[in-house]
């Protein structure tokens, strides 16, 4: 025993250790096939429970605030929810002769949190295990502002060498993502999905365009600089974060998305307004036409890249969708048709969600009740389009974990989001551009799954975590000190 504060020590110096469990399970997870494969789960658990771990033994302030946080108790109140659906999973489909219909046997614990697949409920653990760590070993304050900034940096780079990665793939191509497993629907980078590697290289992007800001309009006020002599301070690392910017954008485009592009153009002229505006105002002349000259050339490179790899794909994805010949539609039924009939599968979520609503039909039910729900003309795209998901994120959380397991996750990204709105984060570039990215990836969630994506879920964790602690600027922390001395002093 008497070796632990030693330990201690060793783990709580700079945040050495968390910092790279903490990096190493984000970058892991987003080139593992952005982490929805069942079998590379063992590892992100394992990197989860030693970086837990870490947080525990390093003592001082860091477990004490982790022992406060209402975020760590919400978040493991739904993990046991999640284990006790585990528990309980096992129910197994029958013939009913009697009412002619297929049905399922009752769990094991009536009335209880319950799953119909034991493995499939543990994919649910194997998910948001790693997430409840991430958040609240960030909030502990284990590591520094300047690791925390450190931390979001390298999600960047990663993303952005993961689009070089895609790009090569993409332009090799290949129809074996990592030329190894042959899949018939397009994919990019190491995303099997391209719903899934839009919003994630959205969220990427709006994050490096945020440090990127940072770099140019907050950090001097920070370290009490002039603004034009700061922007020269870090010129490689800037010229990095706008290289890393462009990559990112052309992956969301790249992934043949429709949304994603759609998204993805918002935030370059969102990027490119907000831009204007801070630089306007602390540019002299010759500035403001170095900042043109930038805006313009950086838009004309993400066109003729995005143009020059995937017009054609493109072209296709926003080309109508098909019909049969002869086929006439509505009015409505073109609109279904285009919308992938998603106005159906989520009112079919939330009629799945009224047979358990207090504790959902467990992780992944929704695909075992969906055929119940829908119109039989229907039932062959269950096979081949992928419904096990609903294609509103929230929608097929509700229905999975019911008002209790939803209430409890909700509860603790609401708890943090309430963080996000002090008065000390809503001047920095950073937090603007990152709010700018979480509301675009809250909008794609309404029409597809990013959040069923263990890469996208790891990353927005750590933004969500790390962005109210950077935004705390040093003048501040500075000044906060001052005036504790000052009142104990009786001054």
């Amino acid at each position: 025993m008497s070796d632990a504060p030693e330990i201690g020590r060793l783990f709580r110096r700079d945040g050495a250790v968390a910092w790279s469990l903490l990096a190493f399970l984000t970058s892991y997870t987003a080139w593992a096939w952005g982490g929805v494969r069942p079998s590379f789960h063992v590892v992100g658990v394992a990197v989860s429970v030693v970086l837990l771990a870490v947080v525990i033994v390093s003592g001082g302030g860091a477990r004490q605030r982790w022992r406060r946080d209402p975020v760590m108790y919400l978040g493991a109140a739904f993990l046991g929810f999640l284990a006790l659906q585990w528990a309980n999973a096992g129910r197994e489909q029958y013939f009913d002769v009697g009412f002619q219909r297929w049905m399922y046997t009752p769990p094991r614990w009536r009335n209880w949190p319950s799953a119909f697949s034991r493995d499939e409920a543990r994919q649910m653990l194997a998910w948001f295990f790693p997430a409840w760590v991430i958040v609240t070993s960030i909030r502990t304050r284990l590591l520094p502002r300047r690791a925390l900034r450190a931390l979001l940096r390298f999600l960047v780079f990663n993303a952005a060498a993961l689009a070089v990665f895609g790009v090569v793939q993409f332009v090799s191509g290949t129809a074996a993502i990592y030329w190894v497993q042959p899949l018939k629907e397009p994919f990019f980078a190491s995303f099997g999905y391209g719903n899934h590697a839009a919003p994630f290289f959205v969220l990427a992007a709006a994050l490096a365009a945020g440090l990127l800001y940072r770099e140019a309009f907050d950090a001097a006020g920070e370290y009490g600089m002039d603004v034009s002599r700061f922007r020269l301070r870090h010129p490689g690392r800037m010229a990095g974060l706008f290289s890393a910017l462009l990559l990112c954008l052309l992956g969301a485009n790249l992934g043949l998305s429709r949304t994603g592009v759609i998204l993805a153009a918002v935030l370059a002229l969102f990027t490119a307004g907000y831009g204007w505006v801070r630089g306007w105002a602390v540019l002299e002349a010759a500035g403001r036409v170095n900042l043109a000259a930038v805006t313009l050339a950086a838009a004309a490179s993400l066109f003729f890249l995005v143009a020059g790899f995937g017009q054609k794909g493109l072209e296709r994805e926003f080309a109508p969708k098909p019909v049969e010949a002869g086929t006439l539609l509505s009015t409505g039924e073109r609109i279904q048709l285009e919308l992938g009939y998603r106005p159906v599968f989520a009112r079919a979520a939330i009629s799945a969600w009224r047979e358990q609503p207090w504790f959902g039909l467990g992780g992944w039910g929704f695909k075992y009740r969906v055929a119940d729900h829908v119109p039989r003309n229907l039932w062959p795209a269950l096979e081949t389009r992928g419904w096990a998901n609903v294609h509103v994120d929230f929608l097929q959380f509700l229905a999975e974990f019911g008002v209790v397991g939803f209430g409890l996750l909700a509860g603790s990204g609401a708890w943090m989001l309430a963080e996000w709105f002090q008065p000390r984060c809503r001047r920095h570039a950073l937090w603007v551009m990152s709010l700018a990215g979480g509301v675009l990836l809250g909008g794609f969630s309404l029409v597809d799954i990013p959040f069923r994506s263990p890469a996208i879920l790891y990353m927005g964790a750590v933004i969500l975590a790390a962005v109210p602690q950077v935004c705390t600027s040093r003048s501040q922390s500075t000044s906060r000190a001052r005036g504790v001395l000052l009142e104990r002093n009786g001054l």
